[in-house]
């Protein structure tokens, strides 16, 4: 059987060798040439991580999808800068839910910090969308084997008050939801439970996110 895969291998090998002989080369992969930029020089900040607010306001970074045209590029980026900004602080959430528990002793079946996150990113979804303001803009345009396509980065800001807003209307939702179950607790366990639950969202809801 190792000779027949051995004989087989040396006879692709000759194939493809006599392939090259005749001048039939093997297909390369497409290529992309940026053919224009909007500056001579890709700026630095398509290169930063999302950090700390300064004087109140967040930056992220939105790279879009390769578009045919310069316009669905700057919108794409701008989404892509939205959603950013959505899964970076809803990730800070999550983390900051899931040490809060711990030192609550409460478990993931009564205060779900992945639930808890999800709503916070729904609300952002909403609040943050519209607040998301475009400071600087670069813009490639391609040419590539099926046509040109343009790509485009935004660096985008978003204010940490809208964010804060979006936070304390999540958190104050679910100490809400807390103690509606506590109300309708069937047992003295679960009223204990609700009732620390909701104690824990309100506790939540006086800090922000980033705290």
């Amino acid at each position: 059987m190792k000779r027949f895969i051995s004989v087989l291998m040396l006879v692709l090998l000759a194939a493809l060798t006599g392939c090259a002989s005749n001048g039939i080369d093997i297909p390369e992969d497409p290529y992309e040439k940026v053919i224009w930029s909007s500056s001579p020089e890709r700026p630095g900040w398509i290169y930063e991580e999302p950090g700390a607010a300064v004087d109140g306001v967040l930056t992220f970074v939105g790279l879009s999808d390769k578009v045919s045209t310069e316009k669905g590029s700057r919108d794409d980026a701008r989404r892509n800068a939205t959603s950013a900004v959505v899964k970076y602080m809803g990730t800070l959430a999550k983390n900051k839910f899931e040490k809060a528990t711990v030192s609550f002793g409460l478990q993931s079946d009564v205060v779900d910090p992945t639930a808890g996150a999800r709503e916070f990113e729904k609300q952002m979804s909403v609040n943050v969308a519209n607040q998301v303001k475009a400071k600087s803009w670069y813009i490639e345009k391609l040419l590539t084997p099926t046509g040109v396509g343009y790509v485009t980065y935004v660096q985008a800001q978003v204010p940490q008050s809208a964010v804060d807003e979006s936070y304390k209307s999540t958190t104050q939702s679910m100490a809400k939801d807390a103690e509606r179950k506590a109300k309708e607790a069937g047992d003295a366990v679960a009223k204990d439970q609700a009732v620390k639950a909701a104690e824990f969202w309100k506790q939540m809801s006086e800090q922000g996110v980033t705290e």
